[in-house]
């Protein structure tokens, strides 16, 4: 089987499969919902879709704060959430531990805010004890910015610990949730998280395009203070022109067709189901992986995707090369610093056990033209075995 898989990935052409944490595959119901007619944002039907894909939206999270949905990427809606909350001269603390987490830090500084960056290694987590630390020395903080899954690294960041020392200050607890909403829980009030962010091309299995904000009561209060320009931004015009069931602006009405779809199918499968799948087969990959001799890089791993080291030897870049060309799989690689040195797996959103399997036979595939010496079939053979539990 090992040898037919190889021949085949070398001799046809590939279909291309994503592994990748975003943009993520999309089901081919939403696919269809999205090739429907369009709908005119300014139109009769227009209402009752925002409406209802923005209340069902919540149970993903799970929020009862009120939920906005923006035409932009996840970076729009950090950006929409530092915009909001935040005045000129106040003083935010980010707690980072990634790329992505340093995003937080680079809006910040873009609207003049003053950054303490609290700056963890790579591959671990933030320590919310730190956190604590860092805001009672500090009590003229008005924000703390984390993110709770850290693509860069696969860590999947202790929110609800973090969110409980923050609570205790006063301080605004924001949450990139961009890459964990759909994998992981996310419940903002029984956390005390006052604004979460996420974007479309991730868990909700739609293409780029769609921000969401959460906002709770307490972030409401901060938008009324802010001072920092906004227009497109402005979050307050957003719940006035959802209470009427339209966008201050156009909203991308074909990807809320296809948001119809897609909560339809997370809500036919199940919440704690869909984060239950999401764990297995991180789970599935982390377990080939290490019966392929490889490491796992995160200390406390996000079920969006797994971060795999790689060894001495082994070029990330040529490998994920292959894996795309050779296969059609396409993975991410290392970023920054770490370029060359890892590669990334995603089982984010429309992923099945089949799935799973393809891509840790693409990735033996890859170690093996890079002569890296392993029992052949051990990942799948391995991964295979971690499914097969969860199917008892």
């Amino acid at each position: 089987m090992h040898a037919d898989i190889e021949h085949m990935c070398a001799h046809s052409a590939p279909r291309q499969r994503l592994f990748t944490p975003g943009p993520t595959p999309i089901p081919a119901r939403v696919q269809t919902a999205m090739a429907g007619p369009v709908v005119y944002h300014r139109g009769p039907d227009f209402p009752a879709l925002l409406r209802g894909v923005a209340a069902d939206l919540k149970t993903v999270f799970p929020t009862p704060h009120d939920l906005l949905l923006l035409a932009c990427s996840g970076t729009g809606a950090m950006e929409a959430a530092v915009a909001n909350t935040l005045t000129r001269g106040d003083r935010a603390l980010v707690a980072q531990a990634g790329q992505f987490g340093a995003r937080w830090a680079d809006l910040c500084r873009a609207y003049g805010v003053d950054v303490n960056l609290l700056d963890f290694p790579w591959g671990t987590a933030i320590d919310p004890d730190a956190v604590a630390d860092a805001l009672r020395k500090d009590p003229s903080i008005r924000a703390v910015f984390a993110t709770q899954s850290e693509t860069a690294t696969g860590v999947l960041h202790d929110i609800e610990a973090l969110a409980a020392v923050v609570r205790q200050t006063g301080t605004l607890c924001i949450v990139d949730g961009v890459s964990s909403v759909g994998a992981h829980p996310l419940p903002t009030a029984k956390w005390g998280v006052d604004m979460a962010v996420t974007a479309s091309q991730k868990g909700l299995m739609l293409p780029p395009g769609l921000g969401i904000v959460t906002v709770g009561p307490r972030a409401w209060e901060a938008t009324v203070r802010s001072d920092l320009p906004k227009y497109y931004w402005n979050l307050s015009a957003y719940r006035e022109a959802l209470s009427e069931g339209r966008g201050p602006a156009t909203l991308p009405v074909t990807l809320l067709s296809g948001l119809r779809a897609a909560l339809d199918m997370i809500e036919e499968e199940g919440l704690e189901a869909v984060w239950t799948r999401h764990a297995w087969h991180a789970g599935a990959v982390r377990s080939a992986a290490r019966a392929l001799g490889l490491s796992c890089f995160a200390q406390r791993p996000s079920n969006a995707l797994t971060a795999i080291g790689l060894p001495e030897g082994i070029d990330g870049v040529a490998l994920t090369d292959c894996l795309r060309t050779r296969c059609g799989v396409v993975i991410g690689g290392g970023l920054a610093h770490l370029r060359g040195r890892m590669v990334r797996i995603s089982t984010l959103g429309h992923v099945d056990d089949l799935d799973v399997l393809t891509a840790v036979a693409a990735l033996e595939m890859g170690l093996k033209h890079q002569n890296w010496a392993f029992p052949p079939g051990s990942g799948v053979a391995a991964a295979e075995q971690a499914l097969a539990v969860r199917q008892e």
